[in-house]
């Protein structure tokens, strides 16, 4: 699994689809609760902290020149350094797959398996993510090939589907009340972003070279994808209503019908959104058990991550502490996380340029 077996094309869907569910669905409440009205504001305001952690997270790609984040490591740091580099990333990516599922059974739960037992969801949906990350990053790059054209057509489908439905006036008017929470909407959605650095940790397995402009392209799809959604959800809601929701972009699917004989639609939200969490799983939970084992046992550490994640979700957490602890304590640590990663990061590539006598 450790061999190069991905082309550049895989890596873009990857961030695409996995970074993308990240904005679409578990960013998107918290953009409406820190900036309600304002919301869209943020996200076009945000345009420019994207391109610059882009161009930032390529240039340390382009230092790194193909070297192992791990490796690189080993040779420009120290050992405690690297050792709570690699555990603390570990940690990140296996608690993020956690997040994942503790989100998806609950947006479950509310929607389609009120009557089945939590186990069942939790065991099937994390058996399906397990499988794809056991057969390693090649088959899960080819599933986010796969599922990527529908889940795009989709989106496409529900967003056309429901103009009849939207209200742009609702956008309207805007800074009612400051500029603060418009504010707060930025540093939300720039965490959002922050997560392309886990291209990085992709790059071991990748055939060819990452170009800056298809980097680009897949930044301005991402601010699409939070966009979208977002002002839908405001011209369709309101953004009083908007900010009340869970999954603010899947609630669309409610509204969308044609004609009289076909309502209900929103059966093929359930495609969206599973296609998005498996591939975010399981190549999360790849990363991660990559980074902490080491040892000839790395199935039954895989086996044991995914039995941690599943007893952790059949722990009872309502979903409105879950919710505030995404809020109030995930992105913002999370931000914290990658961006001090990044600057240890550029520093020891500024040790390695000086180690060379080269300049920046």
């Amino acid at each position: 699994m450790d061999q190069k077996v991905i082309q550049a094309v895989h890596i873009y869907v990857l961030i695409i689809m996995n970074t993308g569910f990240m904005v679409h669905v578990l960013l998107l409440p918290n953009i409406l609760t820190a900036s309600q009205r304002d919301a869209w504001i943020s996200v076009i305001i945000s345009v420019v902290p994207c391109i610059i952690w882009t161009l930032f997270i390529f240039y340390i790609y382009k230092k790194l020149d193909k070297e192992d984040i791990i490796a690189f490591l080993k040779k420009w740091s120290t050992p405690f350094v690297t050792y709570i580099f690699t555990i603390s990333f570990g940690l990140y990516f296996i608690f993020n797959a956690f997040i994942t599922v503790k989100f998806t059974v609950i947006w479950a739960k509310a929607n389609y398996t009120h009557d089945i037992p939590n186990i069942v969801v939790v065991s099937l949906f994390t058996f399906t993510c397990m499988f794809a990350t056991y057969k390693g990053i090649r088959t899960i790059s080819t599933l986010a090939l796969l599922f990527l054209p529908f889940v795009t057509f989709f989106g496409i489908f529900v967003g056309l589907g429901n103009m009849s439905n939207k209200n742009y006036e609702l956008l309207f008017p805007i800074f009612e009340s400051g500029y603060r929470n418009t504010l707060n909407g930025i540093l939300y959605t720039s965490a959002g972003y922050l997560e392309i650095i886990v291209f990085l940790f992709l790059t071991p397995y990748l055939k060819g070279k990452l170009k800056a402009k298809w980097l680009l392209l897949v930044s301005v799809i991402l601010i699409m994808l939070t966009l979208g959604p977002l002002m839908g959800a405001i011209a369709e809601f309101g953004s009083v209503e908007a900010a009340k929701m869970r999954n603010p972009a899947y609630e669309q699917w409610k509204l969308l019908r044609f004609g009289y004989y076909i309502t209900r639609l929103d059966f093929l939200s359930i495609f969206q959104w599973l296609s998005g969490a498996v591939i975010r799983i399981s190549l999360c939970l790849f990363i991660g058990y990559k980074l902490i084992s080491n040892s000839k046992h790395q199935k039954w550490i895989l086996l044991s991550l995914y039995l941690m994640i599943v007893f952790g979700t059949l722990i009872h957490w309502d979903a409105t502490s879950f919710f505030y602890f995404i809020y109030k304590y995930f992105f913002p640590i999370s931000s914290l996380f990658l961006l001090s990663a990044a600057i240890i990061l550029l520093f020891l590539i500024i040790k390695k340029g000086k180690g060379k006598g080269e300049t920046l």
